[in-house]
């Protein structure tokens, strides 16, 4: 029909909507899943209840390092191989197979071997082992699981893409609760995990089916590809994971057990980590706009695109972490035990970290699309190693308290250091202008929160949005923000 879209354009199109509503559901029913988990094992094991969410996250936390690992490389190459030669992708299947199965296995059994070691040795606390010995087959399974994906995502079948992500989701939650309900615990928390890793892997692998088109990749091309991102995305991981694992390793015995120091750090944690979760949908539209503007040497359009992705994405963000660390408490309240409310302080800095973390993975995408992977590296193996030696300093002194810190200023650290590398190569970054009047909003935030007085659950949600609302006033008195933006805000919506 005359003016309809080209089918590349109308699939392309398509893929983004599956593609979208079911990483935004996978987002959410995690997050869900992880915010009602205190609340289950409350209700279902009262005695020690953070506890058991304390060592449930340090085990999950453990594993998915490893998962994140091997999923971020693994699906991009894969995905690239098949697209570029759509006829080889049995090919690049069996042979990034053998790729995961010498990296993933290897893990596993690191993991399946060492548990006893890791648990006694790392952790001070043998009862893990158990648990992670249950776990460790799952990296192997999401190696794998991540290959076949890969493939869907190379020939562009975007729905079957979105219905595994759906489906794992899914029977991952509804696992998790049943077996937690009925009594099996971390056990059975754990369980779900891998049997969800199992049955999804078994009905991807169906779905996808044989491609055989005769061409043929070797490993060796697979693996050059996937080295530099399986750096990059064991450096960003670490940086999520790690201060969890060594407050559980060091917690001080004068703050109490290790395992109740690490459960109400874990459910700061995860609502500390909400800003930066929203602001990765940034990182993915960011990145093929700089991609393309770099490889066609369009240096004008390319520092407009930093200069407007950096003041937007820092306004939002200095919002959400000043509403969120100027009402800390109440906000763990809303959704956690009152057991966990003494996490107050820790999920405060944590917001103010998290804030500043997600503006360096931003910052990280623009370079990597510049065609400056080696920077975004340098960038996170700094952060990673500032927050290891901050956490191996404060937290047997100060606990979870120390060990928010630790990570705050690492992320500080990266944040400084991104901006830093952004503008020695764009000359752009954010107007110093821009950033006193952002530094002003969230000053006089803050201090409105001194007269607004603290209560229940509904003055939390009220203190909390007159916040937001206030910082967002500041901005348009001081005209950050003008009529301009809002045209350009609607301008980008229709698009």
């Amino acid at each position: 029909m005359p003016g309809s879209d080209p089918p590349d354009a109308r699939v392309a199109t398509g893929g983004v909507l599956w593609l979208t509503a079911a990483k935004f559901y996978f987002m959410l029913t995690g997050v869900a899943l992880l915010l009602a988990l205190p609340a289950f094992f409350k209700r279902f094991h009262p005695d020690g209840h953070v506890e058991l969410y304390g060592d449930y996250r340090t085990v999950i936390g453990l594993v998915n390092w490893c998962n994140m690992v091997l999923i971020g490389g693994t699906i991009q190459a894969v995905s690239k191989f098949v697209s570029e030669t759509p006829g080889r992708t049995d090919s690049v299947k069996w042979q990034t197979l053998r790729i995961q199965t010498a990296l993933g296995g290897g893990l596993s059994l690191l993991i399946l071997l060492g548990a006893g070691i890791i648990s006694r040795r790392f952790y001070d606390d043998a009862s893990l082992a158990p648990h992670l010995r249950l776990a460790a087959p799952v990296v192997l399974l999401y190696a794998w699981y991540a290959t076949v994906i890969g493939c869907m995502n190379g020939l562009r079948r975007f729905r079957h893409q979105a219905l595994m992500d759906i489906g794992f989701a899914t029977l991952k939650v509804g696992l998790t609760i049943g077996l937690v309900a009925a009594g099996l615990a971390i056990a059975g928390a754990v369980g779900a995990f891998l049997v969800t890793a199992a049955v999804m892997l078994a009905v991807s692998w169906f779905l996808l089916g044989r491609e055989d088109g005769g061409a043929r990749v070797t490993w060796r091309q697979i693996l050059a590809f996937e080295g530099q991102t399986l750096v990059y995305a064991f450096l960003l991981n670490g940086v999520l994971q790690l201060d969890l694992q060594i407050l559980k390793a060091l917690a001080p015995e004068h703050l109490g057990d290790s395992s109740l120091q690490t459960g109400i750090y874990a459910a700061a944690l995860q609502i500390g980590q909400l800003p930066y979760v929203a602001a990765l949908s940034v990182a993915f539209v960011i990145f093929p706009l700089i991609s393309r503007s770099t490889f066609t040497e369009d240096r004008a359009r390319t520092r407009e695109y930093i200069r407007t992705t950096n003041r937007y994405s820092l306004l939002l963000l200095v919002a959400l972490a000043t509403a969120l660390a100027c009402n800390a408490g109440g906000v763990l309240g809303l959704v956690y035990p009152d057991e966990y409310l003494t996490g107050g302080p820790i999920l405060a800095t944590l917001a103010v970290g998290y804030a500043l973390l997600a503006a360096a993975v931003i910052n990280a995408s623009i370079l990597t699309a510049s065609g400056r992977p080696a920077l975004a590296v340098l960038l996170f193996a700094v952060t990673l190693g500032v927050s290891a030696i901050l956490n191996i300093l404060l937290v047997p002194r100060f606990g979870g308290l120390g060990s928010a810190g630790a990570a705050a200023t690492a992320m500080a650290v990266g944040f400084i250091l991104a901006a830093a590398l952004i503008w020695r190569r764009f000359h752009v970054f954010v107007a110093p202008g821009t950033l006193l009047r952002i530094a002003v909003a969230a000053g006089l935030t803050w201090a409105l929160g001194l007269v607004i007085p603290e209560g229940g659950k509904v003055m939390t949600l009220v203190r909390g949005s007159v916040q937001f609302g206030a910082f967002w006033f500041v901005l348009v008195a001081t005209r950050e923000l003008t009529k301009a933006d809002l045209t350009n805000l609607r301008s980008a919506r229709m698009r």
